[in-house]
């Protein structure tokens, strides 16, 4: 197997609103496509992240405000979809995946959260793949808002290789940390983010990561409510650059911002064939 896809309806029915319109129907276009016809690209039903290790995550006060919260459950099977995609390409059973999620991740930070974001999934999932016995990881963010809480998990972790793509202006890097936030100010186009992101993914080059996870909002496009002015044909091509990069290590796309259902069913489906080694389609 290839590509693993982890999916749950309860994402396009519980998610966050702004969110979950897109989720049904990019999913039935990507069955639709022929990508899951055969044995290489796989779809597996999302269970909920172990209760435990959000709590080893997240502040004690954290998992107390967020007891009553309307979209608790559908963050917690959110970032249980991450956590199995990755679990599957870290025991070799694929080598790439693409997680599918009814809310975000990248704004929860220990303690609070915003931004449709409620527990931290790639956090969360990496505390799991350190049980595992993996320890080194790259992080790639192409959502154009600051992954702000992704940063406040491993700000002080240099085996954790952050990218930081987003919306601002100018260049902060730490190499002594392995914190690298790269803004390409809002409106970017095409040429402007994959010339970016080429150029991060080359400070990442001798870094010795053991599993790639991509932090991928489509509120990019153009059509989009993020602020850059991506076009369609930017997103294959931003999936074969980190692809490239990462070579024949494990790779995760974890979805992020956006909520256009017209670029959805399009972009996803485009990122998933390129994960699977068929693009052009």
């Amino acid at each position: 197997m290839l590509v693993a896809i982890t999916y749950h309806e309860d994402f396009g029915k519980r998610g966050f609103s702004v969110l979950k319109e897109r989720i049904r129907p990019s999913f039935e276009k990507l069955m639709q496509s022929g990508l899951v016809d055969g044995d290489e690209v796989q779809v597996f039903k999302a269970k909920p992240a172990p209760l435990e290790l959000v709590a080893e995550a997240h502040t004690t006060a954290h998992m107390a405000n967020m007891q009553t919260d309307p979209y608790r459950e559908v963050a917690i099977l959110s970032a249980g979809s991450v956590m199995m995609a990755a679990e599957i390409v870290a025991t070799g059973q694929a080598l790439r995946a693409f997680a599918y999620t009814g809310t975000a991740g990248h704004h929860a930070s220990r303690g609070s959260c915003w931004g449709f974001c409620y527990f931290n999934d790639v956090a969360i999932t990496i505390l799991r793949l350190r049980q595992m016995g993996l320890q080194r990881f790259l992080i790639v963010d192409v959502d154009p808002h600051f992954g702000d809480g992704t940063r406040d998990f491993f700000k002080g972790d240099a085996d954790v290789f952050h990218i930081n793509m987003h919306g601002g202006t100018g260049e902060e890097h730490d190499p002594l940390k392995n914190n690298y936030d790269i803004g390409i100010g809002f409106g970017a186009n095409n040429e402007r983010f994959l010339s970016a992101l080429k150029s991060a993914l080359e400070l990442a080059k001798d870094f010795d990561f053991q599993l790639a996870f991509v932090i991928f909002g489509h509120d990019s496009h153009q059509d989009d409510y993020g602020g850059f002015d991506l076009t369609f044909e930017a997103y294959p091509k931003m999936a074969q650059l980190i692809m490239d990069a990462v070579g024949d290590k494990g790779l995760v796309f974890v979805l992020s911002g956006g909520s256009c259902v017209h670029v959805a069913e399009r972009v996803i489906p485009d990122v998933i064939s390129v994960l699977a080694g068929r693009w052009p389609s």
